[in-house]
């Protein structure tokens, strides 16, 4: 519900149809196109699989010295049933809580090299037509957790190319960002923004310093998302609350796709949440989720391959007319998983 003293056109937050409107106003498939999407951004002519050089030849797995096994990183069991391998990472399905993850993961330092210095996904997030869409989903983002805070500071971790501080300044938040690019630090930096160039965990920030911490599509790229969000928890003041979008292994896309799906790449994205882990994972970190709900359709994908043309460059009419974006979304079959979350023991 909405706060006293928020602003008007906050209402669209408690009217379903309001609501599907602005997720749909940011939704690509819906307003661009997947096929022109996909090629204005430079999604189809980039490197999306910079390690392909580092598999043996072999096992067809990351060479060994450069990678590391690791258990479920939400409840600590170890690698249930391999369900395929992309790009020399091992995809399984945890036997205890479900989740599909990359039990064999880039050691920490080959990762963290790769993201101070990656350009080619940051170039993508630079194109103009993302940049008009996230700033439309980080005002939707915004204006739902405006309605639960009383205060206006934010952490946004993982912040990329910037955006969401810019977004998050200009509706009079303090927002500092925590982001290990060297070029992007840099660039908020000479615009006034306040930059954490370190993981979250080796921060030192003192507690109960933010009202609000965001985690735009970085949970799903980090080896121990549990402990982040343990540190992360910690930051809050009592009343403060997350804001966490991941790709959703649950959606609609992802389900058709399999491994042919975006989603799955195993140098970054480690692990990959569906409504039931995602609550597993805020229970184990000591919070509970507020509300859930889906973003993006990715129809348009949907489309294409059920018309057997190229998921991410074909442009095929709409196959079922009844998979509209609010049969999606009511049965939470969105690409994209946004979930509200507070202390478990408030």
């Amino acid at each position: 519900m909405i706060i006293a003293g928020e602003r008007a056109d906050a209402a669209w937050i408690d009217d379903p149809a309001a609501r599907l409107e602005r997720k749909n106003s940011f939704d690509a498939s819906l307003t661009i196109g997947a096929a022109r999407f996909n090629r204005d951004t430079g999604r189809l002519t980039s490197n999306s699989r910079p390690f392909l050089w580092a598999i043996d030849k072999e096992t067809g797995l990351i060479r060994s010295d450069l990678a590391r096994p690791r258990r479920c990183p939400v409840c600590d069991e170890s690698p249930g049933p391999e369900l395929f391998v992309k790009d020399g990472f091992r995809h399984v399905r945890c036997r205890n809580c479900g989740l599909i993850y990359v039990s064999l993961v880039l050691r920490e330092d080959v990762m963290e090299k790769y993201w101070r210095e990656e350009m080619t996904w940051m170039s993508i997030l630079n194109s103009e037509p993302q940049i008009e869409l996230d700033r439309r989903k980080f005002q939707y983002g915004l204006e739902l957790a405006a309605a639960r805070v009383k205060g206006r500071s934010v952490l946004d971790v993982g912040s990329g190319n910037g955006v969401f501080v810019r977004v998050a300044a200009e509706a009079g938040w303090e927002s500092a960002a925590l982001e290990l690019n060297r070029e992007s630090g840099e660039k908020m930096e000479a615009e006034g923004f306040r930059v954490i160039v370190k993981r979250l965990e080796t921060a030192g920030l003192p507690s109960g310093s933010f009202d609000l911490i965001t985690f735009w599509e970085v949970l799903e790229h980090l080896p121990d998302p549990r402990m982040t969000l343990a540190e992360a928890r910690r930051l809050l003041v009592d009343d403060g609350i997350f804001l966490i979008m991941t790709p959703n292994v649950d959606s609609m896309v992802t389900r058709l796709l399999h491994d042919r799906s975006n989603t799955f790449g195993g140098h970054s994205h480690l692990n990959h949440f569906s409504p039931s882990t995602m609550n597993a994972l805020l229970e184990k970190a000591g919070l509970k989720a507020l509300e859930m709900e889906t973003v993006i359709t990715e129809l348009g994908a949907i489309n294409n391959y059920l018309s057997f043309e190229d998921p991410y460059d074909g442009e095929a009419e709409a196959f079922m007319p009844e998979l509209t974006p609010a049969l999606i979304h009511e049965r939470l079959w969105g690409s994209r998983l946004l979930t509200l979350a507070a202390r478990g023991d408030l």
